[in-house]
């Protein structure tokens, strides 16, 4: 499966290995792939108007044309609904490298990525970021991989706070919104109020939990507009 239309940064092998002991314990745990050893591609894309840098990157690295899968229009953090991804672990075999051009296009947080690279691990496949191979056994490199995990999953959580902060902001954000509006509010004060119908009938009417009815009855009168 190979698709157009993506673009990330790519970085420098050893990214963050200044993390590490001495700066060269990330780069003593990778190494290239071996002759011969075939490399399967992941990209994710965020918009379907970045360009095709991700995918040359991968060509660039030794991947095949037919060996790359991609999803487009993700920019959350957790893998659903990904099937590029489901596809691209599923073409992997024993001493193949599952390969992506930087860490948080497969993974941004820490969980998955764990979950992602003990089950590659355990099915014999390496870790390709860029053009360095990692070995989730080797200590070093479990420990450099599982620090860029804790970094995407950092700053993926800062974006969602900036956003929801500038959606604030912007009046776009307003908290957490009544699920009935004020009028369907009154009128179940006044009917409950005046005995016409029982909380359980007015839960059912309005297709809410009784909890919701219980606090509208009890709760502060509905404000009239």
């Amino acid at each position: 499966m190979f698709r157009k239309g993506c673009s990330a940064n790519y970085p420098s092998d050893g990214a963050l290995s200044g993390t590490l002991d001495g700066g060269n314990a990330a780069n003593a745990a990778a190494s290239g792939a071996a002759p011969g050893t075939v490399r399967v591609g992941y990209a994710r894309c965020s918009t379907d108007e970045q360009d095709v840098v991700q995918t040359e990157q991968l060509l660039g690295l030794g991947v095949p044309a037919d060996r790359i899968y991609i999803d487009r229009g993700f920019s959350g953090t957790t893998r659903r609904n990904r099937g590029g991804l489901d596809q691209a672990l599923a073409a992997v075999w024993p001493a193949s490298v599952f390969t992506v051009t930087k860490f948080d296009r497969f993974a941004r947080n820490m969980a998955e990525a764990n979950q992602i690279l003990t089950d590659l691990s355990d099915r014999g496949v390496l870790f390709g970021l860029g053009g360095s191979v990692y070995d989730w056994n080797d200590p070093f490199g479990r420990l450099f991989l599982q620090t860029l995990a804790m970094v995407a999953e950092f700053e993926a959580n800062l974006r969602t706070r900036e956003g929801m902060a500038l959606a604030k902001k912007n009046g776009k954000l307003k908290g957490k919104q009544p699920k009935l509006p004020a009028p369907a509010r009154r009128s179940i004060r006044r009917r409950y109020a005046e005995g016409e119908v029982s909380l359980a009938d007015l839960a059912t009417e309005y297709s809410v939990g009784r909890s919701t009815i219980h606090r509208i009855i009890h709760g502060p009168p509905a404000e009239p507009r």
